[in-house]
Formats: C-alpha cells, sequence, structure tokens
C-alpha cells in the first residue's frame, strides 16, 4: 500500500444508520444530537459484531496503569536505608532503571514456570500463576509489543507458555481486584519463592536479588555477577562487565548478544515442521524449528516460513560462514565456530555475515540484529520496553484518568465511550485508507493498548477487520512521526468531516469550562453542516476528552541530522505569528499559548524513553542499543 500524499482525499465516510440524505438537511443552527455509543462499527467494508473493547476493559487497563505509576513513585521515593549500598547513592532515574532490571530477571524466572497450556480455568490459574505488580509491569510492556511478542510464542519454547487468550493480564487484574491492597494466598507466595528464589513482594527483592548467573559465550563455564557495582560493571548497569574465572574471557553484553545470535544461527531447522494446534483459532506452533528474531512473523501471516528460511540460509551462505564449513560440524561445533570467528564483536559478525550471493536486506538484517542485545530469550530489550511506555501511563494519571472512581457516573464514562468510538474510527482509516502510517492520540492510544493485552483476539480481530496484522511501533525517528501526525490529521478529517484533535488548554484567564465550550460549539457546527459520525464529536460535558486528544505521549526518537528543518520551520510559523499579532490578526493570548508547546516532539529526555505509538505496515523502524544512552525524544504538548 502507498503512502498517503497532501493530495490524496480518502472517500467520505457514512456511518451505519446515518444517511447522506438525513446529513444533508442538518444545520448549522440545528440542535446538536446527543452522544450515541454504537454497539457495532464499520472498519472498512466490514462491519464488528461487537465493540473490539469496551468500557470495563479499559476502566481494568487504567487501574493496571494506576499501579504502575504507584510502584514506580515508590522505588523512586524510598529512604536510603532501604536500599543496597551504591544503589542508594543513584538519582530517581538510574534507580528506577535498576529496580527494572531486576524486575525482567524475575519475570524471565516465572516465564519458565509456567505451564506449556495456558488453558486452565481463570480461578485455577490464577491461583497457582499469577505474578506480582513489577513483573505484571514487564509483561505488560512486551504484550505492547506484539509482533516480537507473537513471533517470540512461536519461536521460543518457554515464551509460548505465556498466556494470550485466557488469563490475560486485564482479566487478573479483574480477579486482583484493587492492586493497591491486594495480596496472593500463602501457598502462592510459597510457591513462587520457590520458583524463582525471590519473595513475592517487589519491594523485598531490592536487598535479596543481588546476583546473576551468566554463562561464558567461550568455555560455557556459568559466571556468578552482581547486578550492582559501585564501579558500574555490574549485570543491571550500562558498562556492565565480568571475567570469566575459567576462561579469562571478558564478558558484556555484547558478547552475550553475539552468543545468542551463533546459537541461533547454528541450530537446525526444517522449514516442513509446522503443526497447527488443534484447538479452533489458535495460532500455530513451530515445533522443534529454530528461525531467527525478526524474521517469522509479517503482516499476513505469523509464519511466514519461507521468509525466515531465506534469510536464516542467506546468513548461511554468506562467504564468511561458508568459510566455516559447518556442515561437517555438530551443533555444539558450529556454534563455537561462530562465535570464535566473530570475536564476541558485533562489528566482526557483519563481516562474516556481508556478501554471498543472496544477502539479506539492510532493512531485515538491521531488524535482526537489533534483537540480539544480550542474553535473554526475549527478542526485546524489555527495561527499555517499560521505559517507553512510561510518558503515556504519566499523561493517563495527569488526565485523572487512572483516579479508582474518576469514571464512576455514567456522564463521565462517556469519555472512554467516545475514546472506543475513536479507536474503531482508528481501525477504519487503515483499513480504508492507502497510507501506511498513522499515529494515535492519548484517548485513541488507551483504546489500542487494551486491546492488544489480548493478543491472541488482537491478532484475529486485525485480520478480519484491517485484513491485516496492525503492529504497535514505539521506536520512531521524530520527523518521521510528526509528519505522520500530520498526514493522520489530515486523512481523519477528509474522511470522517471533523478534526482529529483539538487543544483543550485554556487562553489565559479562561476557565477549561469555557475552552471545551467554544471547542464543542466549533466542532458541532462543522458537523452539521457535513457528513460524519456523531460518535466521534467529543461529548460536550466531558472535559477530559479534549485534552486526551492530543497526540499519543510517548512518543519518538529524535534524530539529530532532523533537528534542523523542523526547528526553522516552526520559528518561521511563530515570527509569522507575530506579525499577525502586530497587525491585530491574531490574539496575543492565542500566540503565547502556542509558546507553551511550539513542538509537540521535542523534549530532552533519557532516550530510552524515547517511543511513539504508530500504527505501521510493512515498515521497518529501527534505532540502536539505547541503554542508559541521552537524547532528545518526542513527547507531545
Amino acid at each position: 500500500m502507498g503512502r498517503l500524499s497532501a493530495n490524496d482525499q480518502p472517500p467520505p465516510y457514512t456511518a451505519p444508520g446515518l444517511s447522506k440524505e438525513t446529513d444533508s438537511k442538518s444545520a448549522p443552527d440545528e440542535s446538536p444530537p446527543g452522544y450515541i455509543f454504537p454497539k457495532v462499527y464499520k472498519i472498512g467494508d466490514k462491519t464488528t459484531d461487537r465493540p473490539l473493547v469496551d468500557t470495563y476493559q479499559l476502566k481494568l487497563h487504567l487501574r493496571l496503569l494506576r499501579s504502575f505509576h504507584d510502584l514506580r513513585l515508590t522505588v523512586q521515593n524510598l529512604p536510603p536505608s532501604s536500599l543496597p549500598p551504591g544503589v542508594d547513592k543513584l538519582d530517581r532515574t538510574l534507580r528506577w532503571a535498576w529496580f527494572l532490571r531486576l524486575a525482567v530477571e524475575r519475570f524471565e524466572r516465572w516465564v519458565s514456570t509456567l505451564p506449556v497450556s495456558s488453558k486452565d480455568p481463570l480461578p485455577d490459574w490464577f491461583e497457582s500463576y499469577v505474578p506480582p505488580l513489577d513483573v505484571l509491569l514487564v509483561w505488560h510492556a512486551y504484550i505492547l509489543n506484539p509482533t516480537w511478542y507473537t513471533e517470540d510464542g512461536l519461536r521460543i519454547e518457554g515464551v509460548s507458555a505465556l498466556p494470550r487468550s485466557s488469563n490475560t493480564p486485564l482479566q487478573l487484574v479483574s480477579k486482583m481486584g484493587d492492586l493497591s491492597t491486594y495480596l496472593p494466598s500463602e501457598a502462592r507466595m510459597e510457591a513462587w519463592l520457590r520458583s524463582t528464589r525471590t519473595p513475592f513482594d517487589p519491594l523485598e527483592v531490592m536487598t535479596l536479588l543481588t546476583h546473576k548467573s551468566v554463562v561464558c559465550p567461550s568455555c560455557r563455564e556459568s559466571v556468578l555477577t552482581p547486578f550492582f557495582v559501585e564501579n558500574g560493571t555490574g549485570y543491571a548497569q550500562k558498562d556492565f562487565k565480568v571475567t570469566c574465572h575459567r576462561c579469562g574471557l571478558e564478558i558484556t553484553k555484547q558478547e552475550l548478544g553475539v552468543a545468542k545470535f551463533a546459537s541461533d544461527l547454528a541450530k537446525a531447522h526444517d522449514p516442513t515442521n509446522l503443526t497447527m494446534m488443534a484447538q479452533e483459532n489458535e495460532p500455530p506452533t513451530l515445533a522443534g524449528a529454530v528461525y531467527m528474531a525478526g524474521t517469522l512473523h509479517v503482516p499476513f501471516t505469523a509464519t511466514n516460513t519461507i521468509r525466515a528460511n531465506r534469510a536464516k540460509n542467506a546468513f548461511l551462505r554468506a562467504p564468511g560462514i561458508v568459510h566455516l564449513d559447518l556442515s561437517s560440524k555438530s551443533e555444539v561445533e558450529r556454534v563455537k565456530a561462530i562465535r570464535e570467528a566473530a570475536g564476541y564483536s558485533y562489528a566482526r559478525l557483519e563481516k562474516l555475515l556481508s556478501g554471498g550471493p543472496r544477502p539479506v536486506g539492510q532493512n531485515l538484517q538491521r531488524r535482526i540484529m537489533s534483537t540480539y542485545v544480550d542474553d535473554r530469550v526475549f527478542s526485546v530489550e524489555l527495561v527499555g520496553a517499560v521505559l517507553r511506555q512510561e510518558s503515556f501511563v504519566d499523561k493517563m494519571y495527569n488526565l485523572g484518568w487512572t483516579d479508582p472512581s474518576y469514571f464512576d457516573s455514567g456522564d463521565d464514562e462517556l469519555a472512554l465511550q467516545h475514546a472506543i468510538a475513536r479507536y474503531h474510527a482508528f481501525l477504519d482509516l487503515m483499513a480504508s485508507s492507502p497510507s501506511d502510517f498513522f499515529v494515535p492520540t492519548l484517548d485513541i492510544d488507551l483504546a489500542w493498548h487494551s486491546h492488544q493485552l489480548f493478543a491472541d483476539q488482537y491478532a484475529t480481530d486485525c485480520k478480519k477487520y484491517v485484513g491485516r496484522y496492525v503492529d504497535h511501533d514505539d521506536k520512531v525517528a521524530e520527523s518521521r512521526l510528526s509528519n505522520a501526525f500530520d498526514i493522520t490529521c489530515r486523512a481523519w478529517k477528509s474522511r470522517f468531516g471533523i478534526a482529529y484533535a483539538h487543544c483543550g488548554c485554556p487562553l489565559p484567564g479562561d476557565t477549561i469550562g469555557v475552552r471545551v465550550s467554544q471547542l464543542r460549539n466549533r466542532t458541532m457546527a462543522k458537523l452539521l453542516s457535513s457528513p460524519s459520525r456523531p460518535d466521534l464529536v467529543p461529548p460536550a460535558n466531558s472535559e477530559s476528552i479534549y485534552a486526551a486528544t492530543h497526540p499519543s505521549d510517548h512518543n519518538a526518537v529524535f534524530v539529530l541530522a532532523d533537528r534542523g528543518p523542523r526547528r526553522a520551520k516552526v520559528e518561521k510559523r511563530r515570527e509569522r505569528d507575530q506579525r499577525e499579532v502586530e497587525k491585530g490578526r491574531m490574539d496575543r493570548r492565542v500566540y503565547e499559548r502556542g509558546l507553551e508547546h511550539p513542538i509537540p516532539f521535542l523534549v530532552p529526555v533519557p532516550l530510552y524513553y524515547a517511543a511513539a505509538c504508530v500504527a505501521s505496515y510493512g515498515s521497518v523502524l529501527a534505532v540502536g542499543d539505547n541503554d542508559g544512552v541521552f537524547g532528545l525524544v518526542s513527547l507531545s504538548s
């Protein structure tokens, strides 16, 4: 599918039950219709048999986000006396990143204890396997990388045990009730301690989980390494480094990542070994097959074994690999030969893989290599995945949406109904438009995230209604994100006849109520003069809806090369607006408010916060190793 240009005009949208004839008779001076919450939605040329998400699920998700927010504040504000030596000297940001390293360790241990089938009834599975909050936090971020989450479940035996249809995070939250007071049974806490060798309480872990075993890539010896060392070389730190006591190899994350790559490349893969699960609507599992990460899942199928085999065979046919004569060696010998030839270095490994009769494309190779950054079984660097969600969590918190009683009344719940309606329209835009790259607003993102947490259902719904799997990419260059948001706004306005985003920030001297009233009247006047969908018009009595239509707030990596043109363009616009103020053609208050958020995607924060929710089709976007690096990333106004 091609990209939507400024001149492209998607066809006008007519909602089910709303005819053009009826619309044409409407006049701007008519009373605005009451807010309509549809029972079904049109997505492309299909009509759903139900809303794909509901308000109860959104409330559960907001309850979960509130708990994540509170956990972070608790960890960041702990008194130094309750922290291990050295950790007590870290600032709030680095202390939280260290805590997340421990959480990922616990998540990996938990995954290894799960039964192969997640189809046990919820009460039984809940009593036996419910995780603590820090592990739930990591799992949540993992699912919100849906392509990787699905592919890892097919490629990696341990990850395949993670629930994808029943016993999902929101179902567990429903069972747990108030997460601030939830306590598991004594039997569950004892079982957790036995299986993970850590206490259930995340805060107790900080002083008890101090070391981790890593396998030396050279001699395969287990090396016990601390998570934290005051010189910065602990496993949970940016400059991890430990020396193998047996062979003397200096082990870093790079060595561990290269070793993992060599192991996957050396293992045999059988393209015919594809078996379908007996249960209806279950995704296929690849019994015994080993494919390189990032090669199996594509928008139209989760198991593109042809592509995966071609990619792996291309690596194996590279001159540097062919020279190793792997066919005459056992699997253990093949792994060792690749590791030694690469010298446990990414640069040398890439040289080995270059050339050959059918080399892997640059984008695909970059995508593959981005997953081999450490010795974790997962293809996603999960600490970064959690951090990339935090600005979104903070926005939901600051809007007040995570307050337990915020949506208790029916009038307030209209905000969630409106978010659901806009999410379905967002899917309709992707199904019906030639564009391949759309950026959601905060309210749409909440519904989108909630839908993704039911991983199997999300995949089924995408295929049925959008016609392909919709990935959720949270690492996108700032300039591309900004341009994509502009495209999204134009496509939305063209298709539905109303604005995509509304700035609800009041002018100096105005109350939020005045601002919302102005926006409502302006929007309704436009709506009633053109065909559209009344369910997409913000309800008049839901002030927080307007703030929630800002661009989603966990946005993009800012590439330094993009900064000059983007800033110059904004400064030119500001100069123009200043002249308009001087001539009396623009309200000075409007001009001054614009100074508060001139560029929606430019705020200096740690690069591992960098993220953007985008809907993409067949795109490969990547940034380098962003562990602990600082740079400019995007945040909305």
